[in-house]
């Protein structure tokens, strides 16, 4: 079975921690994803929706894939994090996951949901797409085998293929 990780294209807002209450669109309209494919999942998030257009398969929002929550860092740019909570990021350069931004979500809780949908995508047998962001598939990358979620990256708009 076929799985086709892709990350959103590049949104109009670039430079800042975009989580889930950030959702600007994207700046270009995707070009058409032909991929084989007969499902996409999709983060309910404006910008993964927008990309998932481009695929011809059905979609199926799945809440669970939208980006984590970085709190009061969301629209932020992280010299502006640095300056505003300088204790803080000191400790997420030696221990990102085990930092929670002010009023975020924790990674462990966003990992578990991921994890959690991901799990029930795998059950449909069918070749498929998710089409999220940065730490959903970060967390999707690591679960598939790929590499450690810390070191998992993808660009704007890139396609992973896994086959399971």
């Amino acid at each position: 079975m076929k799985l086709f990780l892709i990350r959103h294209a590049e949104p109009v807002l670039t430079g800042v921690f975009l989580g889930c209450k950030n959702d600007p669109p994207l700046k270009h309209p995707p070009a058409d994803l032909d991929l084989p494919v007969e499902i996409a999942y999709v983060s309910p998030l404006t910008r993964a929706l927008q990309t998932a257009a481009g695929l011809a398969a059905p979609k199926i929002v799945v809440p669970d894939l939208r980006e984590i929550d970085f709190g009061e860092w969301g629209g932020l740019s992280w010299d502006e994090i640095e300056q505003r909570w300088p204790d803080m990021t000191a400790r997420g350069y030696r221990d990102w996951f085990g930092m929670t931004p002010p009023g975020g979500e924790p990674w462990e809780e966003f990992s578990r949901r991921v994890r959690t949908a991901l799990g029930e995508i795998l059950k449909d047998p069918r070749p498929k797409a998710i089409v999220a962001h940065g730490a959903v598939n970060a967390v999707i990358g690591g679960e598939l085998g790929a590499v450690d979620p810390r070191k998992f990256k993808q660009t704007y708009g890139q396609v992973t293929e896994f086959e399971l």
